[in-house]
């Protein structure tokens, strides 16, 4: 064999190798087995019609011979899309008739008061602001109030108003903020936020820990994902099951900023912080559990993030701090996604 020869028969050999390898990595994986816990011999078989006319992928095991499905929400003959908008829709405040009525058709199937009412005990666990729901008379048309901004982007902040009354009563200045967005005209100054850093962009000289927390958040997350037909869809749809199905979320999109004269020369020493424009961002999840406030972003691939979206949240925390009076040593921050839910301390950045 000649050298050219050779040369052509290893570049094709790598070219062969290389290729397997990429068609395997974009080969969606195939859940693994519940029955032997195995992935390597699972298959499609076919799929199975639920009662409102979707359908669930049904998986084999050769291994096993075991049928399964994959489903978030299994042993049940209604998609998970119809049960979580049931539950939220009940959330918002409509009795369970009108949740039967106005799912019914919406989803083109009969769910009886039973079933729903099976739903509501099941999901109180996760969904916990169930608990509330039956406590309180809600108005569907005064639970959510929204206002869109135009920063650059279109932002839809939204607040709970339930929720903020409560939370209003360990911190009246969270409230009257975020009362004051909805409320004031032109309470938000505009300019702010059509120039300037933004707390996404910037990096502070501290390195706050990290630490991964047990948390509802994850599972909520994975619900809520279902409900999003694409990818662009989630951190939406994420947002907003948050706010109306748990008890701790208070408001979604909440704008923030810092004046440059609002840093003291300790802050801009200490954090690395020399702004010369407004620095300004807006809080995907703003909570209120016991005796602190919690700001979460929620960020697919978490376990990926670190250093940057940990500034971003202490940013983001600082700027509320600023806006309301509330101590820094009252916020807590946290990144998550459907499977980890990670806690930055401030307790080492605080001066």
């Amino acid at each position: 064999m000649s050298i050219k020869n050779s040369t052509n028969t290893i570049t094709k050999a790598k070219a062969k190798t290389l290729t397997k390898t990429f068609d395997d990595f974009e080969k969606p994986k195939l859940p693994s087995c519940p029955k032997c816990l195995t992935y390597k011999n699972v298959v499609k078989a076919g799929t199975r019609k639920l009662k409102d006319r979707s359908s669930t992928q049904v998986y084999l095991c050769k291994s096993c011979n075991h049928r399964f499905t994959n489903r978030i929400i299994p042993h049940t003959p209604y998609s998970t899309k119809l049960i979580l908008n049931s539950l939220t829709y009940f959330n918002l405040g409509h009795t369970l008739n009108q949740t039967q009525k106005t799912m019914s058709r919406k989803f083109k199937t009969k769910i009886p008061i039973s079933t729903l009412n099976n739903w509501v005990k099941r999901f109180e666990p996760e969904l916990s602001f169930i608990r509330l729901r039956k406590k309180y008379t809600i108005d569907p048309n005064d639970i959510i109030h929204s206002k869109k901004f135009h920063h650059q982007q279109v932002y839809e902040f939204k607040y709970h108003t339930l929720k903020t009354n409560f939370a209003g009563k360990t911190f009246p200045q969270l409230k009257s903020y975020i009362n004051s967005i909805h409320k004031i005209p032109h309470f938000i100054p505009e300019y702010v936020f059509q120039s300037g850093p933004r707390c996404s962009e910037l990096r502070i000289d501290l390195k706050p820990e990290k630490t991964s927390k047990h948390n509802n958040a994850p599972k909520l997350a994975e619900l809520a994902q279902t409900l999003a037909k694409t990818n662009h869809e989630r951190h939406q749809k994420v947002e907003d099951f948050f706010l109306i199905n748990d008890t701790a979320t208070i408001a979604t999109e909440v704008p923030v900023y810092i004046y440059p004269n609002e840093l003291t020369k300790s802050e801009r020493n200490t954090y690395g912080l020399n702004l010369e424009e407004p620095l300004s961002g807006h809080i995907d999840l703003l909570q209120q559990r016991f005796t602190k406030i919690h700001i979460l972003d929620y960020k697919p691939n978490a376990n990926r993030n670190d250093k940057a979206t940990v500034d971003q949240l202490f940013l983001y925390a600082l700027a509320l701090a600023k806006r309301t009076k509330i101590p820094l040593t009252k916020i807590a921050c946290a990144y998550f996604d459907d499977k980890n839910y990670f806690q930055s301390s401030l307790a080492d950045t605080i001066i």
